[in-house]
């Protein structure tokens, strides 16, 4: 995985809880590693823009910002 890949989330994800609208992609924005890790050491964290596929447009919150959202490596697969 890298930044910028077209990721599946393993369960929907809701990033509103008033609204019944879910995500099951997202375009990877950032990885985090553990800090002191050595490389090759897998992510800790997958930051993730969250995307919809039949639109193919990126999730705005209410404020219009593109919002990102951490996710661990073992809830995606990869696309």
């Amino acid at each position: 995985m890298d930044i910028g890949d077209l990721v599946r989330l393993k369960q929907p994800f809701q990033p509103e809880s008033d609204s019944d609208r879910t995500y099951s992609y997202g375009i990877i924005a950032g990885i985090v590693w553990s800090e002191g890790a050595s490389f090759p050491s897998p992510p800790v964290e997958i930051v993730l823009h969250l995307y919809d596929p039949d639109t193919q447009q990126i999730y705005t919150d209410a404020a219009g910002l593109q919002a990102i959202y951490a996710f661990r490596p073992n809830e995606l697969e990869q696309v």
